[in-house]
């Protein structure tokens, strides 16, 4: 920052922009070391404010900042975010059509964007690259930077393309790379792979004082959760592993009477906005999901994260429970478990990671199957049908789907699993419109000419329903006509609702079969060492949870937390007979009201005590569940 500039600037921009009188510890600090031109790192927990720490500087200064980022969907959530905010942004992304591209590149050659995404991938494009040499960069900012690790949570190959896309734009344009989850080891990674000099590194302390981090083996799940619900009121997640479990358990506690609602990658994208919407409103509704939710929310009043399961690693499970108590009140975090759970977790995680044998043999067959020869590198997007290639591979899903994770995630193909909107470009010259050569179909292939731009240009995103209702017939009939002129060569089709994959770089047998091997089984032995980590998080009795947590992190725990179980455990007092008789003899009550009250204490101790005070005839059992005094 120039000694001239006015060091008030960044609060004002904070309150004109997001409406903030002030800034967290370090956020300032942070954006006044990119300004004066430092590589920075800024190393903070979940919820401590991570991308007011580029995007107020990059308001301020001149030029463009790009943003490199892992996640498309946290792309899209940041870009319209900050667009509603006013603020001049935009993300460049292969999902786009090239009308959408070319608006973006437009706006970056004009300079009218202080903000621009991108994926990693996207660093090297040479599109990209040839207008980027024109433009005005004010710094680059590396989000989620610890994927440019091996050791890291979310390790993705083409994270270490970003240092050669440095030298491109040349090292004074200062770099910032942010994480809310390195070790030390990560860290020092993250320095040498982004080659950072004379960096200046600002870290907040992982420790949360609100948050009471509870870990209970049960095999009574639901019920556990029933009655944390029913005594821990306000606005909840609960982290499910599967599609069907969020559903499922949603369905269930509905059921119930208790405020919920689900949430999966799989929903539609105005569901999904629509229930996040309402999920942020409200100060009740807990909503169930899968992991795909929680990125870059903006929610500060959760006062309840649940697991239904373990997660995958002690960086998820920090990361996802970290979203409970943003506002600094007293949060609550249950992580349901069992012993045979964890044996289950490791065989599925063994067994679904392929040896180096099945690794060539997807990566072979899948060129093969689409017919693509060493070095070629084809234009076309590609409908992939998994069923099919694993009856064809006679690989496990699982397997198949961790290596193409893999293959999308380095930049060599992108796979998109979940649907989407169909793409569509006409290929036949549009003279033929004129002789209706299309037979009963000709005035439909008009009307798609007419109402769709570009489409004889490039292929063209469409939404089939919305189009299907614009040209006023079914979708069956749309979808099969797409179907019938694609097989004939009239037009080239790739259907939404069926997973699409695209080539990005051309293929080299030697460099993914040898190359990208190597690095593809250190992320599998990693994945297995993160959650050997967790289990021992987990089923640990002795040690203060966050304790174990600042430790594991690199930071040095002053004192016990005072609000795990574990704690907890050590310092609660003996449950009493009398305390148990006298909170039954205020009314009858039920075992699940029992496990409630007195939740310090183990389903077996609090039984154990039902049943003395049951044979000693001072209490009785009335429905097989609910007790009342003798």
């Amino acid at each position: 920052m120039s000694a001239l500039m006015d060091f008030s600037m960044p609060n004002k921009i904070l309150q004109l922009y997001w409406g903030y009188q002030n800034f967290r510890d370090p956020q300032k600090e942070i954006i006044v070391s990119i300004l004066e031109g430092n590589d920075t790192i800024a190393l903070l927990p979940t919820g401590a404010g991570k991308s007011i720490c580029y995007q107020v500087p990059a308001l301020m200064g001149q030029g463009t900042c790009i943003v490199v980022s892992p996640l498309l969907a946290l792309i899209k959530d940041q870009v319209f975010q900050l667009k509603k905010r006013k603020v001049p942004a935009a993300y460049i992304s292969s999902d786009q059509t090239a009308e959408q591209q070319t608006a973006s590149f437009t706006s970056l050659r004009n300079g009218e964007l202080k903000l621009l995404y991108v994926s990693p991938e996207r660093l090297l494009n040479r599109t990209f690259l040839e207008i980027v040499k024109d433009i005005e960069i004010s710094f680059l900012a590396v989000d989620e930077a610890h994927c440019i690790s091996e050791w890291g949570n979310d390790f993705r190959p083409s994270y270490q393309q970003i240092e050669d896309f440095r030298k491109y734009i040349g090292y004074q344009t200062p770099c910032m790379a942010l994480t809310a989850t390195a070790t030390e080891k990560v860290l020092g990674e993250i320095i040498k792979k982004l080659n950072l000099k004379d960096v200046q590194l600002y870290k907040k302390s992982y420790e949360r004082k609100n948050l009471a981090l509870q870990i209970v083996n049960t095999q009574d799940k639901i019920g556990q959760i029933e009655r944390v619900l029913k005594k821990y009121r306000g606005s909840g997640i609960i982290y499910c592993r599967t599609r069907n479990e969020t559903r499922n358990l949603s369905q269930l506690l509905k059921s119930k009477g208790f405020d919920v609602d689900f949430f999966h990658a799989g929903l539609p994208a105005h569901e999904k906005v629509k229930k996040q919407k309402e999920w942020t409103s409200s100060d009740s509704k807990v909503l169930i999901s899968t992991n795909a939710f929680g990125m870059g929310i903006d929610k500060e009043n959760v006062r309840l994260v649940i697991h239904l399961s373990p997660p995958y690693s002690l960086e998820n499970y920090y990361q996802e429970v970290g979203r409970a108590g943003r506002d600094g009140n007293l949060s609550f975090a249950f992580l349901f478990w069992s012993e045979s759970e964890f044996s289950d977790i490791s065989s599925v995680l063994t067994s679904s990671i392929p040896t180096r044998a099945d690794y060539n043999k997807i990566v072979r067959y899948l060129y093969s199957f689409y017919g693509i020869a060493p070095n070629e590198l084809p234009e076309n997007i590609f409908d992939f049908d998994l069923q099919e290639f694993q009856k064809r591979t006679e690989l496990s899903q699982s397997k198949i789907i961790s290596v193409l994770e893999y293959l999308n995630n380095s930049g060599v193909l992108q796979w998109k699993y979940d649907t989407s909107d169909s793409l569509i470009q006409l290929k036949f010259p549009v003279e033929r419109l004129d002789y209706h050569s299309f037979g009963k179909d000709s005035f439909l292939m008009e009307k798609i000419a007419r109402i769709i731009t570009g489409v004889f240009s490039y292929q063209v995103k469409i939404n089939e329903k919305k189009l299907s209702e614009t040209l006023g017939i079914s979708y069956e009939h749309l979808h099969s006509t797409f179907i019938k002129y694609n097989l004939t060569g009239d037009i080239s089709y790739v259907d939404g609702n069926r997973q699409k994959i695209y080539f990005l770089i051309p293929r080299s047998d030697t460099l993914i079969l040898e190359d990208y091997w190597n690095k593809f089984r250190q992320i599998q032995e990693n994945k297995l060492y993160k959650f050997r980590e967790l289990e021992f998080f987990i089923q640990n009795k002795k040690h203060c949870r966050m304790r174990l947590i600042l430790g594991y992190f690199g930071e040095r725990a002053k004192h016990d937390c005072g609000k795990c179980d574990v704690c907890i455990q050590k310092n609660k007092p003996k449950l009493s007979l009398n305390e148990l008789l006298n909170f039954i003899c205020i009314e009858p009550r039920t075992r699940e009201d029992i496990y409630t009250e007195f939740d310090s204490n183990s389903v077996a101790e609090i039984h154990e005590y039902l049943q003395e005070l049951l044979s000693e005839d001072r209490i009785k059992l009335l429905n097989f569940n609910t007790y009342s005094i003798n």
